[in-house]
């Protein structure tokens, strides 16, 4: 059905992040205003338009109303929706989390930050929306130019953490520029419908290295093993505001992003290429897993180990994407959502802990003890439901994984699922270890975060329990619909 609301989702931040950088030189505080306005705007579109295409089908339109292969389609299916109102709500809520976290590490930088932030945000639902392979590298790289550009301003380290962000992002959409001028050449669209149904007829040399191409530059922006080695510094040293932002939502729209060009193009008739494409994408993800979760065992400093764990999450994403059956899809899928829920609360807390305790290293936690109970309850939820503990719903995401490989009788699979779960089970109790389990250190005398934060990092925990012990009807109803039809 034809509808305007797929293009408001990137218009209305895009528009947002000229007005706050325009206004917000003259008027004080009007980029965060503007900001959090045009963020609630968006998280509002996003759910209409999620139960509006549960309903009626999917939305779309065609830009400037040139129809494809000439014009650009962006378009709302059930799947977009759904992964479209994830980005919103959790944005929305880690953006006004982190009033606290930009003020106090970026008091003269706010005019630049929050609409950096706006850029980034429609960066990602361009990502989402469009039905176009070039438009889907345009809108990359104004998500992953905001994005340098805030890991850019962090302190110490920051500028270099940034730099080698750009040059691997910049390598990375190379790489999937390269493999659409590939499928370009062997189907002569870009528009991903009309590719998928010519792809069974092109020349199989061009797009079996056209996916390959593709495949590695979607990989290395969602931070997919072994094209991870970004992420670890960038999260780590970007001011804790732009991390807690960009840690729940970068790597979950690429994997999202990477899901739509396996099953929604190259699904869509050349049976052989894709089969090698989700082998290729499976084993990297289960390496991503086993890797991922060991090495954010071995991290003293939180954000390195956070950072390092959203690597292990990835690879849940990747695995389950890569078996290809519809378990092991739902599990993919949930788990975008779960994990940005985890990330977002995680990053919130250990932005707060070094803000208002000077907490970096996760030895240092003990500080927080006494002084911060709602950070500790959420980090013990979020650290939880990253284990997989029921009912908490990072144990659903890992766990229809886990049975789609069962169903596949991928053994090795199997293995690396519990091996990550297991390192997991290690580095979030080297978090809830000096929690709880030690005294309390005699560091700074300080309060938790002010009530924002607070009420952030508890609505993301409550959203961690209510979608796991509502997983059923949020399979039902909101996953099972964005499954691709050739998924058996």
């Amino acid at each position: 059905m034809q509808s305007n609301l797929p293009i408001l989702l990137f218009l209305v931040p895009f528009l947002a992040s000229m007005v706050g950088a325009i206004v917000g030189w003259y008027v004080r505080h009007a980029a965060r205003r503007i900001a959090l306005v045009a963020m609630a705007a968006t998280a509002g579109i996003s759910i209409l338009a999620l139960f509006r295409v549960l309903e009626i089908g999917s939305l779309h339109t065609h830009m400037a109303g040139w129809p494809p292969p000439i014009g650009i389609e962006v378009l709302l299916d059930p799947l977009s929706a759904f992964i479209a109102a994830t980005i919103a709500v959790v944005g929305l809520i880690v953006v006004a989390g982190a009033v606290e976290h930009s003020g106090a590490e970026l008091p003269r930088r706010k005019v630049v930050y929050y609409p950096s932030i706006l850029l980034l945000m429609s960066g990602l639902m361009g990502i989402t929306i469009t039905g176009d392979l070039f438009n889907l590298f345009v809108q990359i790289e104004v998500a992953s130019l905001a994005a340098y550009g805030l890991v850019a301003a962090g302190g110490r380290g920051a500028p270099r953490a940034a730099l080698n962000y750009l040059i691997i992002g910049s390598l990375g959409a190379s790489l999937y520029l390269m493999g659409v001028g590939f499928i370009y050449a062997a189907t002569g669209t870009l528009n991903m419908a009309q590719v998928a149904t010519l792809l069974a007829e092109a020349d199989q040399r061009l797009v079996l290295v056209g996916g390959l191409l593709m495949v590695g530059g979607l990989a290395t922006k969602m931070g997919l093993f072994p094209f991870h080695v970004w992420m670890p510094a960038a999260y780590s040293r970007a001011p804790t505001a732009a991390a807690a932002f960009m840690a729940p939502l970068v790597t979950k729209v690429s994997a999202y992003a990477l899901i739509r060009v396996l099953f929604w193009v190259f699904a869509g008739g050349a049976l052989l290429v894709d089969d090698l494409l989700l082998e290729v994408v499976a084993w990297a993800g289960a390496a991503a897993v086993v890797l991922g979760s060991v090495l954010a065992f071995m991290q003293t400093d939180l954000r390195r180990l956070l950072a390092y764990s959203s690597v292990g999450q990835m690879g849940v994403v990747a695995l389950g994407a890569g078996l290809a059956n519809a378990t092991a899809m739902t599990g993919a899928i949930m788990h975008i959502a779960n994990d940005a829920l985890m990330k977002g609360a995680l990053f919130l807390a250990a932005g707060m802990a070094l803000i208002r305790f000077g907490v970096r290293n996760v030895d240092e936690l003990a500080r927080l003890r006494g002084q911060a109970p709602w950070t500790m309850a959420v980090v013990v939820v979020a650290g939880l439901s990253l284990i997989g503990i029921p009912p908490l719903s990072g144990f659903f995401g890992k766990w229809y994984v886990l049975s789609g490989a069962i169903e596949e009788a991928r053994w090795a699979f199997v293995v690396a699922l519990a091996v990550g779960s297991l390192a997991a089970v290690g580095y979030v109790f080297r978090i809830l270890e000096p929690l709880f389990f030690r005294p309390p250190d005699t560091g700074p005398l300080a309060r938790e975060g002010n009530w924002a934060l607070v009420v952030a990092c508890v609505l993301l925990a409550t959203l961690m329990i209510v979608l796991g012990v509502g997983n059923e009807r949020l399979v039902t109803v909101f996953i099972m619909p964005a499954l691709p039809g050739l998924v058996p």
